[in-house]
């Protein structure tokens, strides 16, 4: 192994070490779910402090916050100090991440936010800091080895992100903050569209291309050419769903009119459940290199004969960005 690779596994090593001192100490105090209620009961919102990289952290771990249904911004101090405490109100809490907790660019915060009763979440390594003295929730983080033992902010920073993320998590549990209320503000995200259910997109009611086996093959491509879904379902007496695609009848166009439905219709078609979400049906139909899927109510899934409530085409998924 060359030295470049000996020093990135240290690196990654020293940082997992730091993430460790870190899920031990959350154990170890009730701070962490006093800062979660805190920020839960936030009226207005999180606003996320720090100065140099632990700057360019709060705009993630605010970034995290908002997207977890807890409105959070993130802000460098010196930003604050120059006009940006005109944004802080009473309604307001202060998430402020230093390492050593004494950066100077704090002090004037600390004040403004004691004369102004704004509640203060103070994250530091250092339990006599500033910050933690004139905090209202003192969160104590363990005293890390930085990467390469180097002055620069590398385990310090991935233990405060990690931390932020823990926090985010923890309110949304809090908050019951589901992966559905997480699409509407993701309408164009793909973590959102991966969870677009069947039932949101599929074809249904008078657009489903049905009818009875007993028909004529002209009425049935008729019922096929309007629905434009390249295939109608047969349902039989007994009530069993078989489908005719356009594979089925081009297979079979000698003499196509002079054939019964029932003869020459798919049996056993591929169905999934209304609640099934739309990424695992593109996956289905990729398996089984087919374009369409019928749809039963999910109670009905594991039933011998099944009632159809929807068609799932591929065009249906490709159009909402799921593929």
């Amino acid at each position: 192994m060359n030295k470049d690779l000996k020093v990135a596994k240290k690196t990654v090593q020293t940082e997992i070490e730091a993430l460790k001192k870190l899920s031990a100490s959350l154990g170890r105090s009730s701070q962490f779910s006093k800062a979660v209620s805190l920020c839960s009961k936030t009226k207005k919102t999180i606003v996320v402090v720090g100065v140099g990289k632990s700057y360019i952290i709060s705009l993630k771990v605010a970034s995290t916050l908002s997207s977890l249904n807890a409105p959070a911004v993130g802000f460098s101090a010196n930003d604050l100090q120059h006009g940006g405490l005109g944004f802080l109100s009473k309604d307001d809490t202060l998430l402020i991440f230093s390492v050593s907790g004494e950066s100077s660019e704090l002090n004037s915060i600390l004040r403004y936010a004691n004369r102004f009763n704004i509640k203060v979440i103070g994250v530091s390594c250092k339990a006599s800091s500033m910050l933690l003295k004139h905090s209202t929730i003192k969160v104590l983080l363990p005293k890390v080895t930085e990467a390469g033992f180097s002055l620069a902010p590398t385990s310090s920073t991935t233990m405060f992100c990690c931390f932020g993320d823990a926090l985010g998590i923890a309110i949304s549990k809090r908050k019951k903050f589901t992966n559905k209320k997480f699409i509407t503000t993701h309408p164009s995200g793909t973590l959102a569209t991966s969870l677009i259910l069947v039932k949101e997109i599929m074809a249904k009611g008078n657009d489903i291309p049905i009818i009875s086996s007993n028909k004529s093959m002209r009425e049935a491509i008729t019922e096929m050419n309007r629905k434009k879904l390249g295939l109608v379902c047969c349902y039989e007496k007994n009530g069993s769903i078989n489908i005719l695609t356009d594979g089925d009848i081009r297979r079979h166009s000698n003499n196509l009119y002079k054939k019964k439905i029932s003869k020459i219709s798919s049996k056993n078609p591929t169905w999934i459940s209304d609640n099934a979400t739309a990424l695992s049906a593109i996956e289905i139909m990729n398996s089984k290199k087919i374009t369409s899927l019928l749809v039963t109510h999910e109670r009905d899934i594991s039933k011998k004969t099944k009632k159809v409530c929807g068609i799932i085409h591929l065009h249906h998924c490709l159009s909402r960005g799921i593929k």
